[in-house]
């Protein structure tokens, strides 16, 4: 076989490649490259903007992942394929482009074989595809079927409802960031139990969300905007602040679990002895995989990439099935500029250091850039596009989102700890698959007051477990850490800045460094202060 390329053109999208010489596998989130976040491909570009695009594609694959413009297929997932499919054969050596996967389908093959499971019962749920909203798969003997499609639309209901929260809407500029701000959000509220069995109604049947939308607003004569079609302007449909806007927050949550767990209970009565993999973009619903791990006894996996982000790894994974399971979690895109780090090192008067030094100085309350060899994939840093610092410090939460992230100021922040550590700091039932900050363990009430900064208001912090085999320099620098310090915990954050995606190059890092208050910038061995020049 040669190799293989799949293509995710609609929102999140992506790019993934198989390398039939070195049987391994590399993706491209396009928003690193274009450097707007949510970016589509298949839409809002003219063909020369795709042509630029995907020259792009075509040139990273080759000179950082030293793969051969020789393609067996080039292909794209059912509902998201290119408007220019010319430019296909133009870049990539093939005879073919076709369109292959299943929305859900993908999703489920990405995260089942990225899993440590060699059997599953698969929960895909998000905002909808070709093949649905809510879709649920047994994989058993290296097959993957469908065994449920449920018309419920957890993805779009949640953002739906939280348009109408000021917090959320009023300085956000897509409706794809509204979820994970909700989830933030809805710690400092209370659920108002009246309205939950109207939005469960809203959740479980995609048929009733816009009349529900309506029949609630008037049944509370709670105000809403835009009844007549919400989703026609979705940022403008805020109407509820303060704690007003907390509340309907938690009661979005509190309606979001009730809704899910019903049906993965009726799911689950007949695989009693099955772990389960959750994935789609609702799988990033951290506090519902939380409740999943502590309250069911059951082994869960959530991948680094459950969002449409995964779905061209997961059209590859289809076309090609693996024979065994695939690590790709740092086989993002690539430090575009590292040829010129030494470059920047002797303009900038970097100075060589050793992971001792960078505890030393996360200690003293620094801010530290890291960024190093290829990117994380998925939404979320974890290691290699990170911004730490000690959560130690009362503060630090405030500082990172009004003076370096740029962010509103309920979000919180994630821990990372040893995996053999998190017990002493953490509460949940276990700690396996924990190190893709899939889930949302309690902070143990003796840590709370030495943690502030990655505690939030409802006790609960997204956690990363490391081990010397998932992220060898967060390891070592934990080891470093725990050596000056009380605690063994650091603060991470992914490396990027007012909405902006992660980035790719240290200069985007030194330009950060520079214009915010980061203190230091960390690549390969070498550390960066602030240009003073400047």
């Amino acid at each position: 076989m040669k190799n293989l390329l799949s293509i995710w053109c609609g929102h999140d999208a992506n790019a993934s490649f198989y390398n039939s010489e070195s049987d391994t596998y590399h993706i491209i989130e396009l928003e690193r490259i274009v450097k707007k976040r949510y970016f589509r491909l298949h839409a809002d570009n003219n063909e020369n903007q795709t042509d630029e695009i995907l020259d792009q594609v075509k040139n990273i694959s080759e000179k950082f992942f030293n793969i051969k413009n020789k393609y067996d297929l080039v292909s794209s997932p059912q509902e998201g394929y290119i408007y220019f499919p010319n430019l296909i054969k133009k870049h990539f050596n093939t005879t073919k482009y076709a369109h292959i996967a299943n929305h859900h389908d993908a999703h489920a093959y990405a995260a089942f074989y990225q899993s440590p499971f060699d059997k599953s019962i698969i929960f895909s749920y998000d905002g909808g595809g070709n093949d649905g909203f809510f879709n649920v798969y047994k994989a058993e003997n290296n097959t993957i079927e469908k065994i449920k499609n449920i018309n419920a639309d957890f993805g779009g209901t949640y953002m739906l409802f939280a348009s109408c929260l000021k917090e959320i809407s009023e300085r956000s500029k897509n409706q794809l960031s509204l979820p994970g701000k909700l989830m933030g959000l809805c710690a400092y509220g209370e659920p108002i139990i009246d309205y939950i069995p109207d939005l469960i109604e809203a959740f479980t049947d995609k048929n009733k969300q816009t009349l529900k939308y309506r029949e609630i607003n008037e049944k509370f004569n709670l105000k809403l905007q835009n009844t007549n079609d919400p989703w026609k302007h979705i940022l403008n449909n805020w109407v509820f602040e303060g704690q007003q806007s907390y509340n309907f927050a938690a009661t979005i949550q509190a309606a979001f679990e009730k809704a899910f767990f019903k049906i993965f209970e009726e799911i689950m009565i007949n695989y009693k002895n099955y772990p389960v993999c959750i994935t789609g973009g609702a799988a990033l619903n951290v506090l519902v995989n939380q409740k999943i791990k502590d309250n069911y006894n059951i082994n869960v996996f959530v991948p680094p990439n459950p969002n449409d982000c995964g779905l061209s790894i997961g059209e590859l994974l289809i076309i090609n099935k693996p024979k065994n399971k695939i690590k790709i979690t740092y086989d993002g895109v690539p430090l575009l500029d590292k040829n010129k780090l030494h470059e920047y090192a002797i303009s900038r008067n970097a100075e060589q250091c050793d992971l001792k030094k960078i505890a030393y100085l996360l200690k003293q309350g620094k801010i530290i850039g890291i960024c190093n060899d290829n990117s994380e994939v998925g939404p979320r840093a974890l290691g290699n596009r990170s911004i730490v610092c000690d959560p130690s410090f009362l503060n630090m939460k405030d500082v990172l989102n009004s003076k370096v992230k740029f962010r509103e100021w309920y979000r919180p922040f994630a821990p990372f700890c040893k995996k053999e550590n998190a017990y002493k700091y953490f509460e949940s039932s276990n700690f396996e698959n924990m190190e893709y900050m899939g889930f949302a363990p309690k902070v143990k009430r003796d840590k709370m007051k030495l943690l502030p900064s990655i505690t939030h208001v409802d006790g609960t912090a997204r956690l990363q477990t490391v081990t010397n085999e998932s992220h060898k320099l967060f390891y070592q620098l934990l080891t470093e850490f725990e050596m000056i310090s009380e605690n063994s915990v650091l603060l991470n954050t992914s490396f990027n800045i007012l909405g902006k995606p992660i980035l790719t190059t240290i200069e985007d890092a030194l330009h950060v460094l520079d214009t915010t208050e980061l203190d230091y910038v960390y690549s390969h061995g070498f550390l960066f202060k602030k240009d003073l020049s400047k």
